[in-house]
């Protein structure tokens, strides 16, 4: 009788039991409640960046720019809103799971009953038939088809249905911040250079020299020079940023593509690489406890029960490599065939 396994296994189930507090609502897509703050952080930056672009410093190019650069700016930052929307709206879930009714609270896992989530490509939670690549995603609550990763920018889970648009986002916006860098710079240079090549629009005829126009040409309103330079030195410094977080995310995801990986994928061979192998001989601390029983049930003063320890390291917190199931970290095997996975899958960007 290993007592030691039976007692761990209890004392991983308390834990699943208060760790685990799942949604008991599934969220259909990105604008369902509650939306995160880096949502809201992603579209307030959008829109800062889009003001200053159009608003303000394509305005200072020559006029032989003007229809070029409104045109190439303008059309990725309405490629960018188009499919940015839509990889938010898109519903990534599984076929069965969208086929169910959104409107019923989803079980809460009992780990008494199951080990895993999904249990031969069956989700408790949801208590439908899922795909091989599908995983129940905690954020969501809901299992996701051909799941990669759930991104908090778009407050959406990015699945095998979304995750095009998904990376179409990435690039037109990578595109249309390395075009407004460069028209920043541009703008910089030149005043540094020659300001009136900036000052071509008619309206500076009527105006000073230290005396600007924003919004051109449709609301010109007059500024002082300091306040041009101090909006292009922060639209410059967020431009820059932005650009640095997502050009790591698109070249890891282009990484990805090569390798055909998902990010979910990546992540847990990482894992099971860093995990420390255990040798195939391995070692077992055996002992004895004496237990007495009853001299009325006729049977020996004391019985004597055996017990093993198996040397093998757990790590907390570590995600199970992909078909490695919580059984065979505890030194049981599961059985063949059977598809097992962590209780909750869920990767953020």
């Amino acid at each position: 009788m290993d007592l030691c396994s039976q007692s761990q296994r209890g004392a991983l189930r308390e834990a699943s039991r208060k760790q685990a507090s799942p949604r008991r609502w599934s969220r259909v897509n990105g604008w369902s409640w509650p939306l995160h703050t880096f949502q809201a952080v992603a579209w307030i930056t959008l829109f800062i960046l889009a003001f200053a672009n159009f608003g303000i410093f394509v305005p200072l190019l020559p006029p032989d720019w003007n229809l070029v650069i409104y045109g190439v700016t303008g059309g990725l930052f309405c490629f960018h809103c188009v499919v940015h929307l839509l990889a938010i709206s898109i519903d990534p879930a599984e076929t069965n799971v969208r086929l169910k009714n959104y409107s019923e609270p989803v079980p809460t896992f009992d780990p008494s009953k199951h080990t895993h989530v999904i249990e031969n490509q069956y989700c408790h939670l949801c208590e439908v038939t899922v795909n091989k690549k599908a995983k129940h995603c905690r954020a969501c609550n809901k299992c996701v088809s051909d799941f990669d990763h759930h991104c908090k920018w778009l407050n959406n889970c990015v699945g095998g249905r979304n995750y095009r648009y998904f990376f179409c986002s990435l690039v037109s916006a990578s595109a249309s911040l390395l075009c407004l860098i460069t028209i920043l710079l541009y703008v910089f240079i030149q005043y540094s250079v020659n300001p009136e090549v900036l000052r071509s629009h008619p309206l500076y005829e009527d105006v000073s020299k230290d005396t600007w126009l924003l919004f051109l040409p449709l609301f010109p309103v007059k500024t002082k020079t300091l306040v041009v330079l101090g909006i292009g030195v922060f639209v410059l410094l967020l431009s820059a940023l932005s650009l640095l977080l997502l050009g790591h995310l698109l070249i890891f995801h282009l990484f990805l593509m090569f390798k055909k990986l998902s990010t979910y994928e990546y992540v847990t061979q990482n894992l099971h690489q860093k995990t420390p192998e255990v040798p195939a001989g391995r070692k077992e601390l055996s002992f004895k406890i004496s237990m007495p029983q009853r001299a009325a049930q006729g049977g020996p003063a004391a019985a004597e029960v055996s017990g093993s320890v198996s040397h093998h390291r757990h790590v907390p917190g570590e995600l199970p490599a992909a078909g490695e199931s919580r059984g065979a970290r505890e030194g049981s095997q599961a059985a063949p065939g059977m598809r097992t996975e962590n209780a909750w899958d869920c990767l953020f960007d």
